[in-house]
């Protein structure tokens, strides 16, 4: 932060504005009274002098003071502590440009948005430790039963952003605040943190802790048991087990995990999460009971195994293999859990273990929006959809402007035949980013089921997604008549994607009418694990071959007839 952004942020500049102001008018009005009231000259050569005595010493008292409702206290923590992020002046006249639908009714008093703390080292380099420091407390505190915490997409939404609290606040559903600064140099680190109320802007509570890096895990837990206190949150024992399960004390390998974190966020960048599997693997190598760590890695390998650039083998063993000793390493970690859960249901198709796996993360970590949104993706592929959708809408009360969480309500309403609703949640999202993948293809998809198919073929051109792209294009071209180019987008599908799109090709055909190769390629997707085989239960492009005794066979040999 700077020193003119500080300067605002202690209301110095403010008060120097109104000092200036009044006091031109005190001297305008000493300068009428003086020879009204036959007053010596020199009386108003004192109030000048008096002034201009009180002008630097306002200042220093604005700097260092803040007026509160429990009266004058230091700014800050109550010491000199190092400048702080972001804004804590409620009327502040700076707009806030947000995605997020504003929430109509107010927040509870206990809930609470982390915003990215301020990297103050120097070194932009240094930002993955700040951005991941705030991420690993939005993660503990979320571990609390009472409290409510907005996710990490909506909080970092507003990363660099100067603006109203209370209006961010409002804008996440919030009533409070956690905002500060990390400087970190060589193994010492000082971090300050601030808690505000939205409704006042005034602090709830603020510290700074100058420390070694081996401590920055008990500081993490000050943080949290602070915050608690302050918001009167009750924090019970099963609580305060699982604020730090699966972590580390090993100070090198948090940050090797931190940076795997920072590159983990890239996913459909190959690179991005090549390295974060090194960083990963790096934090695991300094820390071989790294919990978090593992989860993390389990859900890197998943990520390279969804965007083809590992096989299918390779990426969904390592995948169960990191996913299985992050639960045996910490049983209360929700993550672990989580990515356990994926990979049974997509890949292995145990939906009976899959099953356990996501109730037991929910149960852990109801708070945290990848937990939520894991839980509708599994309801929705069992059929369930009134628990998917209020799941997927959990998720986004969690987290506002989350566009995953919107693309996932977006396909819950989809597989719900409720295509009208899915689509407008489909436009939302691209309002939000009109270059986001799926959206576009979800449109398409619910407007080809609904007889709109000029529309459905504008719409599937625009999407970015190749698998789903070429496969759209098959299916609403052949019905629209235009046979050429239907097998052309068909030939494109098989030619860039081969066996790893043989799901969308039982789609294609299964719309086709040609229920013989649509029955083929289904057993040719079981048969090499094709996550896509996960969502025949609900998936609507293929309600066209659901009668025929082959397919009713092959949803008994999976068990989804069970179901």
């Amino acid at each position: 932060m700077s020193f003119f952004a500080e300067l605002k942020r202690r209301k110095v500049i403010r008060l120097a504005i109104v000092y200036l102001v009044a006091a031109i008018g005190i001297l305008a009005g000493a300068d009428v009274l003086v020879p009204a009231l036959a007053l010596p000259d020199w009386v108003l050569r004192l109030v000048a002098l008096l002034l201009i005595l009180g002008f630097p010493l306002s200042l220093v008292m604005a700097w260092h003071f803040d007026w509160t409702p429990d009266g004058l206290k230091r700014a800050g923590s109550g010491n000199d502590a190092a400048p702080v992020a972001g804004p804590t002046d409620p009327k502040t006249e700076v707009a806030i440009e947000s995605p997020a639908d504003s929430p109509t009714t107010a927040p509870p008093k206990a809930s609470i948005a982390v915003l990215p703390f301020v990297n103050m080292s120097g070194d932009k380099e240094n930002e993955y430790f700040s951005d991941g420091l705030s991420e690993e407390l939005l993660n503990v505190l979320s571990k609390i039963g009472e409290l409510k915490v907005a996710a990490r997409t909506s909080s970092f939404h507003f990363k660099g952003k100067t603006g109203d609290i209370a209006e961010i606040a409002r804008k996440l559903g919030v009533a409070s605040i956690l905002e500060g600064s990390v400087r970190q140099s060589g193994p010492k680190v000082r971090i300050t943190a601030q808690l505000i109320n939205a409704a006042d802007g005034y602090h709830l509570w603020s510290e700074t802790f100058d420390r070694e890096l081996d401590d920055i895990f008990a500081v993490q837990d000050e943080i949290a048991s602070s915050v608690a206190e302050a918001l009167k949150v009750k924090l019970l024992g099963e609580d305060g087990e699982r604020l730090n399960a699966g972590g580390t004390t090993n100070a090198e390998a948090f940050q090797a995990y931190l940076q795997g974190l920072h590159f983990a966020k890239r996913g459909s960048d190959e690179k991005a999460v090549r390295h974060a599997l090194e960083y990963f693997d790096k934090a695991i190598e300094l820390d071989p009971d790294y919990a978090q760590a593992y989860a993390s890695l389990a859900r890197a390998w998943e990520e390279m195994t969804t965007n083809d650039f590992v096989g299918l083998d390779e990426g969904v063993g390592k995948a169960i293999d990191a996913a299985t000793k992050a639960i045996e390493l910490a049983p209360d970690l929700a993550e672990g859990h989580t990515a356990m859960a994926r990979m049974l249901i997509a890949y292995k198709l145990d939906m009976a273990g899959g099953r356990k796996a996501m109730e037991t993360a929910l149960e852990l970590n109801p708070g945290n929006v990848e937990v939520q949104i894991e839980f509708s993706r599994m309801n929705a592929l069992f059929g369930r959809s009134e628990p998917s959708v209020a799941a997927a809408k959990k998720a986004l009360e969690l987290d506002p402007v989350s566009m995953n969480a919107s693309v996932f309500l977006g396909r819950a309403l989809y597989e719900a035949r409720r295509y009208d609703e899915a689509i407008a949640v489909f436009r939302h999202v691209l309002e939000l980013n009109p270059h986001h993948a799926r959206p576009h293809y979800g449109i398409a998809m619910c407007q080809f089921l609904q007889g709109d198919l000029a529309s459905a073929l504008e719409e599937v051109e625009q999407e970015p997604l190749g698998w789903m792209k070429h496969s759209g294009m098959a299916i609403i071209l052949h019905n629209l008549g235009n046979t050429e180019e239907a097998e052309a987008a068909l030939a494109l599908l098989i030619e860039t994607y081969g066996d790893n799109g043989v799901y969308q090709r039982a789609q294609v055909h299964a719309q086709r009418g040609d229920a013989d190769q649509a029955i083929q390629d289904l057993h040719r997707s079981l048969e090499i694990g094709d996550p896509g085989f996960s969502q025949l239960l609900v998936d609507p492009l293929v309600d066209p071959v659901r009668d025929d005794p082959r397919f009713i066979e092959l949803m008994e040999k999976t068990g989804f007839s069970a179901l």
